[in-house]
């Protein structure tokens, strides 16, 4: 079970907002304007290298692998993302409809994709099904070019997936002290801003909360206390910040590197349309809905 608190006092909203970037429709970064159609490419995955998850070990840069589109409900594929939309690794899990753009030979409906691995190019790097997918029937060996790359519209959209909010501890973490956890299955059009752990059987002071700090996709506490653990974070979708807490306990006292504990949050929040007009292309190109 999830509760939304209400928001925090204006010192910590302050030290909320500097994760948040200015509004504007400039950078693909931006998820502002995510619902407008914005412009990158999409690149065919050379056959030798296999599918997206054999990165890594299969966990691909995210550190889940492929397995997580099929608990996305409406049917993904798996993208590996060029910097900009990667973000260091806060793009992981972020999810995006692509459509090419040659009218001729592309559908309208394109294909859905959830960021699982970082790509060394622009844009978002796809297995030869998701690509195909972008084309009418038929039409798949017409869409790309002699070096396998098309442009795109893309916009972010809402996840949704059929589980809770998920945490995993990581390998390194040490019960009590070293503390590494990652987020599976984050809904909505979402950043997780911040996280703070907490002893669940401590009354629950402000000064009781820990903040964990965030290194690439992995949330790290280097004094976290024993547990059970309690939980709550910051998710962002635009604009300001929510504070999400998890009801119980999530860790418990006897938690374990590459255990996984479900939250019990549902994470749904839905980014604010701000720029749609100023996002429409000079060709008068439809918004993608």
């Amino acid at each position: 079970m999830a509760a939304a608190m209400a928001l925090p006092p204006p010192l910590l909203l302050l030290t909320i907002s500097q994760f948040l970037p200015p509004a504007s429709c400039s950078p693909p970064s931006n998820y502002y304007c995510d619902w407008c159609p914005r412009q990158s490419t999409a690149s065919l995955l050379p056959p030798p290298a296999g599918d997206l998850g054999g990165t890594l070990g299969g966990e691909g840069a995210c550190g889940y692998g492929t397995a997580i589109a099929a608990e996305l409900v409406g049917g993904y594929a798996v993208a590996a993302a060029g910097a900009e939309f990667f973000r260091d690794g806060a793009g992981c899990g972020a999810c995006y409809q692509l459509r090419c753009r040659d009218r001729r030979v592309c559908g309208d409906g394109g294909v859905k994709v959830v960021v699982t691995d970082a790509a060394n190019r622009t844009g978002f790097l796809l297995a030869g099904e998701a690509f195909a997918a972008m084309a009418n029937d038929g039409m798949a060996d017409q869409i790309a070019g002699s070096d396998n790359v098309v442009p795109v519209d893309f916009r972010r959209i809402p996840c949704e997936y059929k589980r809770n909010l998920v945490v995993r501890v990581e390998k390194g973490s040490r019960n009590p002290g070293q503390l590494a956890v990652r987020f599976l299955y984050q809904g909505g059009q979402t950043d997780i801003a911040a996280v703070e752990i907490s002893q669940a059987n401590r009354t629950q002071l402000a000064s009781s909360w820990q903040p964990m700090a965030r290194l690439r996709r992995v949330w790290r506490a280097t004094r976290a206390p024993a547990g059970p653990l309690r939980l709550r974070l910051v998710v962002t979708a635009g604009f300001g910040g929510k504070w999400l807490q998890a009801q119980e306990a999530v860790l418990p006292a006897d938690w374990r590197p590459g255990q996984a504990y479900d939250t019990g949050l549902r994470v749904t929040d839905v980014a604010l349309r701000t720029c749609s007009s100023s996002c429409r292309t000079h060709a008068g190109d439809e918004e993608l809905r």
